[in-house]
């Protein structure tokens, strides 16, 4: 086989492969006018779904009144008190004040409120105790056979 390169003048596969794909494309006009529009485009798409967003909102608040005054008194108290629950302090003691609002609901809350606060203390008490009570742990088996002290004979 003829040796048409001198092995010192040779390439490293590397840059040739670097050179074979141009690293950046070159900044024409023409792809500066390409990238400006599809940053335009995509410019309208967000402020078309934005809209959107605004419209299915607004539609949200418009038909809930009609909502909660045709809900049937069973049903008034868990809507109100699941909507407080989701609601942060200043949005709960404003729909605490809806007319429709059962009275039942602030003891909902009183209950729940409770059972938060026992949960969490219990969780408290759970992580405050060591998990190490000074007892011998057991002495692990092969194969899951029981120990010798517990056999029945």
């Amino acid at each position: 086989m003829t040796n048409l390169l001198d092995p010192k003048f040779a390439a490293s596969k590397a840059s040739r492969k670097e050179r074979q794909q141009a690293s950046e494309p070159p900044v024409t006009a023409a792809t500066e006018r390409a990238m400006a529009t599809i940053l335009r485009s995509l410019n309208k798409q967000a402020k078309k779904e934005d809209a959107q967003e605004r419209l299915r909102v607004k539609a949200i608040n418009d038909t809930m009144p009609e909502l909660i005054a045709a809900m049937d008194e069973e049903f008034l108290a868990p809507f109100f008190f699941g909507l407080e629950r989701l609601a942060t302090a200043a949005n709960r003691r404003r729909i605490a004040t809806h007319p429709l609002r059962p009275e039942i609901v602030d003891v909902l809350h009183e209950e729940a409120d409770a059972e938060e606060a026992r949960a969490a203390e219990e969780e408290e008490r759970s992580k405050a105790q060591p998990t190490d009570s000074g007892a011998k742990p057991e002495k692990a088996t092969p194969n899951g056979a029981a120990p010798v002290s517990a056999s029945t004979t």
